[in-house]
């Protein structure tokens, strides 16, 4: 990653800074975007900016160049020579600054196993349902997973529901029904989610978006993970339950339908 875009211009990456006693910084007072660019397009665009604003409006940031970015993305795949390949571009706005990076990445593994986290998701918190710069309980509930030989987690919130994983959304099936936990569980309004149940119900799915009960998720036929990065990830084990079908005929058929939206990569 040679290249950045630092409030609105292009600029070599080494030469971007930031000041160690700026309060934003210090605080984690950020709210970011993160996308993938194929081939210079990037599916769901305009949700991306929807939940962005939101973050924003959340954080009490204002972002003057926000009808630029669009136009600052694509000049910085241009100039970075993404435009042909899969790239991850990262949107990052920390009060007065914004800086977007963009960087080109592999395919990931079709399949993974998840855990569940010793720490609850509070569904109360301020920061519910923004993509905030804090990370630091999902980072360390990443590596947490990783300790114990898994690629995700799951969080359950102060009721005992399921809510997310550290870095996507939940899905899974039952009875040939697709389930997901609803927003109001804590979860992030993921754009992979929402993309991909306006594109199973447009297909004549049913998704029931609800409250998830631990009991019932890991009695689930199959279980799946979305995010811009993965797609639509298949699980095969929570924990020490395996899970009966990986993938699942409903996992394959909504991985279909969400490449076919994005052209059919």
């Amino acid at each position: 990653m040679d290249k950045l875009i630092v409030n609105g211009e292009l600029v070599n990456a080494t030469e971007a800074n930031v000041s160690m006693l700026n309060k934003d910084m210090q605080l984690g007072l950020s709210v970011f975007e993160t996308m993938l660019a194929v081939n210079g397009e990037i599916d769901g665009f305009d949700l991306h900016l929807v939940r962005l604003e939101s973050g924003l409006d959340r954080l009490g940031f204002e972002l003057d160049d926000f009808d630029r970015l669009d136009g600052l993305v694509r000049l910085l795949l241009s100039e970075s020579g993404l435009l042909a390949k899969r790239a991850k571009v990262r949107i990052t706005v920390m009060g007065e600054l914004y800086w977007i990076e963009a960087q080109e990445v592999e395919g990931r593994p079709e399949a993974c196993s998840v855990i569940l986290s010793e720490s609850l998701l509070n569904e109360r918190r301020f920061t519910a349902g923004v993509k905030c710069g804090s990370y630091a309980d999902n980072f360390l509930a990443l590596h947490e997973a990783h300790q114990n030989d898994a690629d995700e987690v799951i969080f359950l919130n102060t009721v005992g529901n399921v809510a997310e994983a550290a870095t996507a959304n939940v899905f899974f099936v039952k009875d040939g029904v697709l389930i997901t936990p609803y927003l109001e569980s804590g979860c992030l309004p993921g754009v992979t989610r929402e993309l991909l149940i306006q594109r199973v119900m447009s297909a004549g799915i049913e998704v029931e978006d609800r409250a998830v009960t631990l009991e019932e998720f890991l009695d689930a036929d199959e279980v799946f993970l979305t995010n811009t990065q993965i797609g639509v990830q298949a699980v095969k084990r929570i924990g020490q339950v395996e899970i009966p079908s990986c993938p699942g005929d409903l996992t394959m058929a909504a991985r279909a339908l969400y490449l076919l939206g994005q052209g059919g990569e």
